[in-house]
């Protein structure tokens, strides 16, 4: 009898090693999907940010219907509809059932923006979005910002809440996403697009369909870098904590242009990839 107890207890041993690594396996994927997730809403949003911006700069303030004849994002598929003649002034682009821009991403609806004025500072704005996809990801809600201007320096600094509800791809799910930011829009060569930059630093929560509830961190320290000209984030890290107890960080680099990033958990990295 004695070798057919050590028997099962081997086996009961083997079972329960095999269940713990089944679940730690389990709990580190599903973090890699949340942290690429996470961030490509982020590059979402900050896209979205360098496509106004890229508006307004060529409009100047005056009333304009019509296509954008040359941008570092936008094509001749998307209209734009400024009107600074009404209070408030009315912002709309509108990307129509498909139109692909000229960094190769595809999008539709419009994204809407109003504010008192779009060229005095502080300038508050508030965008909102109508059936807004870009490569699939759709996104709802608003973001109010209010904007500073630093002349000198050429450095535009906005204080950012958002409430946004992501629907993501490929049947991943909705999640909600509130957050309280500050953005800073560094213009680096003047009247060179592709070299500006976005740094983001503060705090956003981000509710999954699962109900898991998700803290990511960015400090002004070493903040979020994204590059216009890379069209995602090249720098900056983000420590990440979860209702559920677990907590990893996400570097993203020291200025590289790729969509590759360094996930750290229990002391133990992942190269993940922002899609």
């Amino acid at each position: 009898m004695k070798p057919l107890k050590t028997f099962f207890a081997l086996s009961l041993l083997l079972l329960v090693f095999n269940s713990c690594q089944i679940k730690e396996l389990r709990e580190i994927v599903d973090e890699v999907i949340l942290s690429q997730q996470e961030a490509q809403v982020e590059e979402a949003l900050a896209d979205v940010d360098l496509i106004v911006d890229d508006v307004l700069a060529q409009n100047e303030g005056q009333l304009k219907i019509g296509t954008i004849g040359s941008s570092a994002y936008l094509t001749s598929c998307a209209i734009v509809t400024l009107n600074s003649k009404i209070s408030p002034q009315l912002l709309t682009i509108d990307f129509g059932a498909s139109c692909v821009g000229n960094d190769g991403k595809i999008r539709s609806g419009k994204i809407i923006v109003t504010s008192e004025s779009f060229n005095t500072f502080p300038s508050i704005r508030n965008k909102t979005f109508q059936n807004y996809i870009v490569d699939g990801k759709k996104i709802e809600g608003n973001v109010l910002k209010t904007i500073l201007k630093d002349q000198v320096n050429n450095i535009r600094t906005a204080t950012n809440s958002e409430d946004i509800t992501i629907m993501l791809p490929n049947n991943e799910g909705t999640a909600h996403r509130v957050a309280e930011i500050t953005r800073q829009y560094l213009i680096n060569s003047i009247g060179v697009r592709e070299d500006n930059q976005i740094k983001t630093f503060g705090t956003v929560k981000f509710t999954r369909v699962s109900g898991i509830n998700v803290t990511k961190t960015a400090t002004s320290d070493n903040p979020l870098i994204y590059s216009a000209y890379c069209h995602h984030i090249t720098s900056g890290v983000v420590s990440i904590s979860t209702s559920a107890g677990h907590n990893w960080s996400i570097d993203f680099g020291n200025g590289e242009c790729n969509n590759k990033a360094i996930l750290t958990i229990n002391n133990k990295t992942k190269e993940i990839i922002i899609r």
